[in-house]
């Protein structure tokens, strides 16, 4: 992974620098964003709205907490009259071109419209203001994109979807159109021609839109603090829209607590008459047995039963009258009126038991305290309703509803987006990830192999060597390139044939490797012509690997095999022959592709006269074998091209051909067609003691170099390991260098191993 990468730095970089300059844009060309903020505090809820249940209990249900309050204020009894008011439930954009409108909206000044660039005079190039204060849409035309263009004189024309004229109006002035189109235009600076895109939002998705500027959310937790913050692209609207929602809060709240209060109002005012009426009843009651009876002031147990009794029943009937009150509003089976249930149930049975501590008490004596407390009990209850009531009428005139504003939004003076601590590191890491992933994914997806260790981690196949791309090789490939073109221009001409070395007898071995070759020329192979390039320092290197393997191989006969076209496999057989003929060694180089072969243009020879020749009986093989300019190497070139080379290649003759030249020399290397195109390497496979398979840097995907590993091995072939031709220069190996100087000291092949 690091060696990919130093491979590939300057190509990361590069895409984090683009991508860093498309944030530096970005910045540059983008609306700033302000935020302005109120605090607001969600007063704690009163423990009773009659105000008269004792022991500090509370048997109402509680009141909304400040979650509930957050809700409230995202509400549409809330957010309507804000967009109405401001309305945002239209939208007005200029017509501009992309990106360049932006950029040119940045040298405008406001309320200047700048001139049309490029000359379209529809564009708007900043400096343009728009503001309307009505538009009224059939449903047809709701959320529909509607054309305004700007004409002379402060007039306009609105046009429908469609292009369709919907109508013409001034500036303030409310126009109408006979299909139910109403709009007032309070203010429009541009250029005569300019267009802009309206469009009338429904309330609901009017509300949805606004509520992705506002943020509203709890200050501390649970404080009852609440935080309303609006963003906006103006700084000024931004503060007086977050203090227009607040405000506007209040107003919701305090018209839900006038409600209410009126509600409880109203309520006891019902109750007074009753409770009135009772406290009489009661009051005469006492007074006319106290009367008849001349009763005596009560003695110290009358008087602990009177005051226990006046607890009980004193608490009894406020439960009794909030249960009332809760009945205008839930069912009776609602667990707020079933909670006053239980609670009414311990009280009288609580009474009960008091009550019975005293029925030995006398009976004079005990109604006298009974009816007492009965009088102050009601007593009692009747002043705490009156008290209620005025309470109730000084609130209803109160303006907090419940909760107050702590901090009134101020404007804000720095934008919140972009955030330049944001956009900047993050763009450079952004296009460091983008960069690093191109890498990888260009490497694994959208190109062949170009990790060399491939087929040695994953298909278990040796990598001999890594030969990286060769310069001086794409020149010598020109020039082979325009040898083949001038012998194909010429196939009219009977080429010269090699003949036997003088007093060889027909069918006797070259012994001394002097051969006649009317065709041979400059050779082109880069081992012989740059021997110091680095590639060949490289092949050196696969061919100290080879000579080392073929000790143990079954003979000295070397197929040189690759998956598609192009691997280079005739450069690595060509090259491979001149390096081990450097060293002594009798070589014999087999062009075996006869449906395309060309290593005879390596050598400034034709293709004519070689294998194809020899197999059709033709000719002899030692009659087809040339002489080249390097010494100690033989070419067998592929011959004329023919149409069914696999039949050829099948026959025996091929196959003793082989045995006879792994004897005669001390190394055979025949070059093959591609493995994965046609099926002729595969019958050659078995006949070689050893296979070098040849890959090319990112030409082949890693399906096909394991299909041709399959195929290899079903062949029987004896693979002895890969070789990674036309690697691309990288910083990685600008790290090694290469000795240019010293004799060859790599061991020589020995045909009798």
């Amino acid at each position: 992974m690091s060696k990919l990468l130093r491979d590939h730095i300057f190509e990361v970089l590069g895409i984090a620098l683009a991508v860093t300059a498309l944030a530096l844009a970005y910045m540059f060309v983008a609306t700033p964003v302000y935020e302005s903020d109120v605090l607001v505090r969600v007063d704690p809820p009163e423990p009773n709205a009659l105000g008269i249940s004792s022991q500090g209990q509370q048997y109402a249900p509680p009141a909304p907490s400040p979650s509930a309050e957050m809700a409230i204020m995202q509400s549409r009894s809330v957010l309507e009259p804000i967009i109405n008011r401001y309305r945002f439930d239209v939208t007005i954009k200029p017509k501009t071109v992309p990106l360049i409108g932006n950029l040119a909206q940045k040298f405008a000044k406001p309320g200047q419209p700048a001139g049309a660039w490029f000359g379209l005079s529809s564009y708007a190039w900043g400096g343009e203001k728009m503001t309307v204060s009505q538009l009224d849409v059939p449903p047809s035309l709701e959320e529909r994109k509607l054309t305004l263009t700007a004409l002379d004189g402060g007039r306009y024309e609105l046009r429908g979807p469609g292009g369709e004229a919907i109508l013409t109006g001034q500036v303030g002035t409310l126009a109408r159109s006979s299909d139910g189109v109403s709009m007032l235009v309070t203010q429009l600076t541009a250029r005569p021609g300019t267009q802009f895109e309206v469009k009338h939002w429904a309330m609901v998705d009017a509300i949805k839109r606004f509520s992705k500027d506002l943020k509203v959310s709890d200050k501390v937790k649970d404080t009852g603090l609440v935080e309303i913050t609006y963003s906006d692209t103006k700084p000024e609207k931004a503060a007086e829209v977050a203090n227009a929602i607040s405000q506007q809060y209040m107003m919701t709240a305090v018209a839900a607590k006038q409600r209410n209060d009126n509600s409880t109002l109203a309520f006891i005012n019902k109750e007074l008459p009753r409770l009135h009426g009772e406290l009489d009843k009661a009051e005469q009651a006492l007074s006319s047995y106290q009367t008849s009876a001349q009763s005596m002031q009560p003695t110290s147990e009358a008087q602990a039963y009177l005051q226990g009794g006046i607890d009980f029943d004193r608490r009894i009937a406020d439960l009794q009258i909030q249960k009332t009150q809760l009945l205008d509003r839930y069912t009776p089976d609602s667990r707020w009126v079933r909670n006053i249930d239980d609670q009414l149930r311990q009280l009288q049975a609580q009474k009960g038991q008091f009550d019975s501590r005293f029925a030995a008490m006398p009976a004079s004596e005990r109604k006298n305290v009974d009816l007492t407390r009965d009088a102050k009990v009601a007593e009692q209850v009747y002043l705490g309703m009156m008290q209620k009531a005025e309470e109730l009428s000084v609130r209803r005139a109160s303006t907090t509803g419940g909760a107050h504003i702590v901090d009134a939004a101020a404007v804000p003076f720095k934008p919140v987006k972009p955030d330049p601590l944001i956009v900047l590191p993050g763009g450079v890491v952004l296009g460091l990830l983008l960069g690093v992933t191109s890498v990888f994914v260009r490497r694994h997806m959208m190109v062949g192999v170009t990790d060399p260790l491939f087929v040695e981690a994953r298909l278990g196949v040796p990598l001999m060597g890594e030969v990286l791309y060769s310069q001086q090789q794409a020149r010598l490939d020109q020039e082979i390139g325009a040898l083949q073109r001038r012998s194909l221009s010429s196939r009219g001409a009977t080429p010269g044939l090699p003949g036997r070395v003088p007093g060889q007898s027909p069918g006797q071995a070259p012994t001394d490797g002097r051969l006649i070759a009317t065709g041979a020329g400059v050779s082109k192979v880069l081992a012989d012509r740059y021997p110091d390039d680095p590639s060949i320092e490289a092949l050196r290197s696969v061919r100290t690997a080879l000579s080392l393997d073929l000790a143990h191989a079954p003979n000295n006969i070397v197929m040189m095999a690759g998956p598609t076209p192009s691997a280079g496999k005739s450069f690595v057989a060509a090259n491979m022959a001149v390096l081990h003929a450097e060293v002594g060694s009798r070589v014999l180089l087999i062009d075996a592709d006869m449906r395309a072969g060309h290593l005879a243009y390596y050598f400034g020879q034709p293709n004519r006269g070689g294998l194809s020749e020899v197999l059709k009986g033709a000719m002899q093989p030692h009659e087809a074998l040339r002489r080249t300019s390097v010494e100690g190497l033989t070419l067998l070139s592929c011959g004329s091209r023919i149409t069914n080379p696999a039949a050829l290649l099948m026959r025996h003759n091929f196959r003793e051909m082989l045995q006879r030249f792994s004897q005669e020399y001390d190394l055979v290397i025949v070059d093959t067609p591609p493995f994965l195109v046609v099926t002729d390497a595969a019958i050659i496979a078995g006949d070689a003691g050893a296979t070098v398979l040849v890959l090319r840097s990112g030409m082949q995907s890693e399906e096909e170099i394991a299909e041709t590993v399959r195929k290899l091995e079903r062949s029987e072939a004896r693979v002895t390991g890969a070789v990674f031709n036309a690697i691309p220069l990288s910083r990685s190996h600008r790290y090694y260098g290469y000795y240019g100087s010293g004799d060859d000291t790599e061991p020589i092949f020995d045909a009798t191993a």
